[in-house]
């Protein structure tokens, strides 16, 4: 690794499995000067660290290297640090390296509040970091970090592993509903139960970027799987229907609850796309039942909400013949 970083072709960096030995120093210290080589132009490089004991000065070093050199994600898993307050101090520094886009903090433990409050500070302090993976970390410490910084900017989150419960905060739902940047959201092996689902639910009728949610592994019974089904795909009228979120790919509902091709697109043209082959699907599972569309047209066009749900209507049935033609002559 210290000799293709010296080369400038090395794109992540693993440094793993190693205890407190004096005798690592000068390859620490080798490996500190090759980032002297690391090329600030281009995407930047990823750095692992893996089931390491590290001192403080140590840890003062790397969070040093990470602040001031192209390195744009980290990744510390399994960690053991001599002094873990001194150890988020210095990463509270690291943070507020523009480079730096993503931080993933994988079963590092944090036994007390006060170090809990100062990852969520550190965590705070960075402009540039958007994307997030705090994983198998402990439900009070994941509550205290949904709760404690501001992720409104964030595209990317992974809280999975953490046992989470809600016990009825309400910020995961708060923040999709918000509509943020946020593209994905993990939240698989926790503790999220009905009331969360349905929660969650209904934040993802006003959310337009929200492009994949994973609630696999949780405590989620039918009526919260329900609930998030017809999020992404109510039936019961065409208006509901329209009205569902046509952005959000669904994964972990069982099987009773079939989710495939629903929100597959996450391309510019998703929201339009799932709209209309939605739409066309129901009108032919209708026609197909023998009872065909014009009943349910006749009682669901009738009200005032008729003139909003038209032109998706007709804009449905219109693109779905072109694109089939286009793709048959194809």
């Amino acid at each position: 690794a210290v000799s293709q970083l010296e080369h400038g072709v090395f794109e992540s960096v693993l440094i793993s499995h190693a205890n407190r030995d004096e005798d690592l120093m000068p390859h620490w210290n080798a490996l500190f000067r090759s980032f002297e080589h690391i090329n600030p132009y281009d995407a930047g490089v990823r750095l692992v660290i893996h089931s390491i004991d590290l001192n403080e000065e140590i840890m003062r070093q790397i969070c040093h290297h990470i602040r001031y050199k192209n390195i744009s994600r980290v990744y510390f898993a399994h960690t053991e640090f001599t002094n873990m307050q001194a150890a988020i101090s210095e990463l509270g520094e690291a943070m507020k390296s523009p480079k730096l886009k993503y931080l993933d903090w994988f079963g590092n433990s944090i036994y007390n509040t006060e170090d809990m409050t100062l990852f969520t500070q550190a965590l705070s302090q960075s402009n540039a970091v958007d994307k997030l993976k705090f994983t198998s970390n402990g439900n009070e410490n994941a509550q205290a970090l949904l709760a404690g910084v501001d992720f409104s900017t964030y595209k990317l989150l992974h809280f999975c592993g953490n046992d989470l419960q809600t016990n009825g905060r309400t910020d995961i739902p708060d923040l999709i509903a918000a509509n943020t940047p946020l593209r994905s959201l993990h939240l698989y092996s926790n503790r999220l139960n009905n009331d969360d689902a349905v929660l969650i639910a209904r934040s993802l009728g006003g959310n337009t970027n929200l492009s994949l949610l994973d609630v696999s592994d949780n405590v989620i019974q039918e009526r919260g799987m329900r609930a998030l089904y017809e999020a992404v795909s109510d039936t019961s009228t065409l208006n509901a229907l329209s009205d569902s979120n046509h952005s959000c790919l669904l994964v972990g509902l069982s099987e009773d609850f079939n989710v495939y091709a629903i929100n597959w697109d996450s391309g510019a043209n998703g929201l339009y796309t799932h709209r209309m082959l939605k739409i066309h699907r129901l009108m032919a599972e209708r026609y197909r039942s023998g009872r065909g569309t014009v009943p349910h047209l006749n009682l669901e066009m009738g009200g005032g909400d008729s003139v909003l749900l038209a032109p998706f209507l007709m804009e449905s049935v219109v693109r779905r013949h072109d694109a089939f033609q286009k793709s048959y002559y194809e």
